[in-house]
């Protein structure tokens, strides 16, 4: 019985549930004896009842399926072509010649700056928010990709030239499994920036899902409703590292970057 209790506290981290339930129980009792003067701060009871009503009208359930989509999808060809891009750089003094000025001016531009031009070629559709989603999740990809192909022991390449291995054949046996870790640890930042930027991009380049659903609360003036939508928001994010973490250990159980939080 006390393992099992260890263990689910291991788990769920029960210390920081506490903390949580205990910021709440303040904000709560805050706001219901108006020690906060905002006239726009709804308390958690509020939150959680405009929250419930959201979900049983299914309204919101169809914004987080269009978000997660979203996210996903542009998450999925960003990992791809991330991953392609950094195995170029990393092994092709060719492309690292022709490439490397370009990709270093384009890094530091923020996605939100991206928007309007994405607006520009799609109009406000879905194929605005996942380029925009594709330009913003592809760098950490990369920039891992990079990094870890530049670790491998030179013992592995050497080796993979004393066998006489083809290039595809050293590409799938040494170097792919030698970056893999590297790849996912860039493709789990991915994810989470590729959830932020469709939330940003539903706001000011594609009227859907949740982040046109928090524009729209505010503009109704209701309050509840708009921090129901940033509490789902967060709760999909958690889910989705979750969702990942779970997947990338059963398709890959030898890999010590996945084990941790």
């Amino acid at each position: 019985m006390k393992s099992m209790l260890r263990r689910s506290g291991a788990f769920f981290n029960l210390p920081a549930l506490a903390t949580a339930m205990a910021l709440l129980a303040t904000w709560e009792i805050g706001v219901s004896a108006a020690a906060t003067r905002f006239e726009f701060l709804p308390s958690p009871t509020e939150i959680a009842r405009g929250l419930f009503v959201a979900i049983r009208s299914g309204e919101i359930l169809g914004d987080c399926v269009h978000t997660v989509g979203c996210a996903l999808t542009g998450w999925a060809i960003a990992s791809v072509l991330g991953a392609s891009i950094g195995l170029a750089l990393a092994f092709s003094r060719t492309v690292r010649r022709f490439s490397n000025a370009s990709l270093e001016l384009l890094r530091p531009l923020p996605a939100v700056a991206f928007v309007p031009v994405a607006v520009l070629l799609f109009g406000f559709t879905v194929y605005t928010e996942i380029t925009v989603i594709v330009f913003a999740s592809v760098w950490p990809i990369i920039v891992n990709t990079v990094a870890g192909a530049r670790s491998i022991h030179p013992r592995l390449l050497d080796t993979a030239a004393t066998l006489h291995l083809s290039r595809a054949q050293r590409l799938g046996k040494v170097i792919l499994p030698a970056v893999l870790p590297s790849i996912i640890v860039g493709a789990r930042v991915a994810l989470g920036l590729a959830l932020v930027v469709a939330v940003i991009a539903e706001m000011v380049g594609n009227p859907t899902g949740l982040g046109w659903g928090l524009v729209s609360a505010q503009e109704a003036l209701r309050p509840d409703l708009m921090f129901g939508y940033l509490v789902a928001t967060g709760v999909l994010g958690i889910v989705l590292n979750a969702w990942l973490r779970v997947t990338f250990a059963r398709l890959f159980p030898g890999i010590r970057e996945i084990q941790g939080p």
